[in-house]
């Protein structure tokens, strides 16, 4: 569909949310994957610097206690979201465009620490919207095609529902600050490829859902509602930044994205490639035993992981190496798993790694490309085989889908809870970490938000 975004968002911000069992479930399973991802990272000096942005606050402090110092909303979601997003390993939704959904949470999050009194439906819901609202834009329109940032569709998500929280569901107010998202622009995405990757590719989401915010607290004094930005020609959104392509939903707006939602369980891998690691993981002892006699890597793999993650130049740091298809599939082989110590400049194996990542090579698999964009499948397929000095070769091990995607999802669960036990494992004690899991799957959409937050503080 190809309404008007500030129409066609307003609108469906004013509906209800029914949160039936399947979303209640998802909606838990998301928010403690994301305050997993938040801890963990609380845990690394350099990440905390940058997410308070002082040096006067420790590695290793609750940033759930840290925050209720923070006065600000926009710095709160500021902070959550760079250390839910720094080593990539939140959650993922993939179409057109990509994204990382729980980007959002920050903001949302921000509004619910200053009204605890309101209920975990509410919180929700909330939630819902803006992985609904980014989602579906994605499975529409592509902003990378044009050379933009997926984080364009944080600032619009996290705008338009902050405004709408904010504002008492005043739809024109969530208007003016939709027209005002529009108004502001994307960001390039240069910093997410060769040669340019870096570090802002972990912080430019916490950059967007701030400015989201700021936006919206603008336009709450803002008045004028700028009918026509998105498609005036010559000067409106369409015509300057996508080549006078509509910007379009993929779907009707509900609650299906955050239903569908896809997790990192098992490894901090750029997601177009975890069905590869997987596979590779698979290969492993076959690949060390044989070591010697190795002659290649064959990697079959759809278009987008192709256009994104294959990258067999110079790896100046571990932004690279995190966004290098060789290179993580290299590393699986050699060691049997990926973590992200294996992205850092001190990890002892990196020579290793890039001595055999010489001697990977990609190509498209056209029906993987197909079935990436088929909706009613949405895989993400990786084929890795090993080819040895005789021309042997392995087996070719498929993975159709990694274990985060929602085919996966009973599978995945108990992995997930590990996951968030192990990153919890800097602040808590497995049992304290088992407590606040337990705690979180028990919740009642009727329970206030104040109960959530109280699991996570100290005792």
């Amino acid at each position: 569909m190809t309404e008007n975004l500030d129409l066609t968002i307003s609108n469906y911000l004013s509906k209800k949310i029914i949160i039936d069992e399947e979303l209640l479930l998802a909606a838990k399973l998301t928010i403690l994957d994301t305050f997993g991802c938040i801890i963990e990272a609380s845990s690394h000096q350099e990440v905390v610097n940058f997410a308070f942005q002082s040096k006067e606050v420790s590695q290793g402090n609750n940033p759930f206690d840290l925050i209720q110092e923070i006065q600000d909303p926009k710095d709160i979601s500021f902070a959550l979201t760079v250390l839910t997003r720094w080593f990539d390993y939140n959650d993922t939704f993939l179409a057109k465009e990509w994204a990382h959904p729980s980007d959002n949470f920050g903001s949302v999050f921000s509004y619910f620490v200053n009204n605890q009194h309101l209920l975990f439906e509410d919180f929700i819901t909330s939630l819902v919207q803006t992985y609904e609202i980014q989602g579906s834009l994605c499975l529409g329109t592509s902003l990378n095609k044009e050379g933009y940032d997926h984080v364009f569709y944080v600032k619009l998500a996290t705008g338009a529902v902050y405004s709408h929280l904010i504002n008492d569901g005043n739809k024109e107010i969530v208007r003016r600050t939709i027209n005002n998202i529009l108004l502001d622009g994307p960001s390039l995405r240069s910093y997410r490829h060769f040669p340019n990757v870096g570090k802002r590719k972990s912080w430019a989401a916490a950059d967007a859902s701030k400015r989201g915010m700021e936006l919206a607290q603008f336009s709450k004094f803002d008045d004028e509602i700028y009918e026509t930005i998105q498609t005036t020609e010559n000067w409106g959104f369409e015509n300057v930044y996508m080549d006078d392509q509509r910007m379009a939903f993929g779907k009707e707006l509900d609650s299906w994205v955050l239903k569908n939602i896809l997790f990192k369980v098992l490894f901090p891998a750029e997601f177009h490639g975890q069905s590869a690691v997987e596979a590779a993981i698979k290969l492993s002892s076959e690949f060390n035993e044989k070591i010697k006699s190795v002659k290649q890597i064959n990697i079959y793999t759809h278009e987008p992981a192709v256009r994104i993650i294959s990258n067999k130049t110079v790896l100046k740091n571990a932004s690279d190496r995190d966004h290098s298809l060789e290179y993580m599939v290299a590393a699986a082989l050699l060691f049997g798993d990926l973590t992200y110590e294996m992205y850092e400049d001190d990890f002892g194996g990196i020579d290793r790694i890039e001595e055999l990542r010489k001697n990977i090579f990609v190509q498209e698999d056209k029906s993987f490309t197909e079935n990436y964009y088929e909706f009613s499948k949405r895989d993400i397929s990786n084929s890795v085989e090993i080819q040895y000095s005789d021309d042997s070769k392995s087996k070719l091990e498929t993975v159709i889908n990694p274990i985060g995607h929602p085919t996966r999802r009973e599978e995945a669960v108990p992995l997930l809870k590990n996951k968030f036990t192990k990153n919890l494992s800097k602040l808590f004690s497995t049992e304290k970490a088992e407590f606040i899991w337990d705690g979180v799957m028990s919740l009642s959409n009727n329970d206030e938000v104040s109960k959530l937050l109280k699991l996570f503080h100290n005792d």
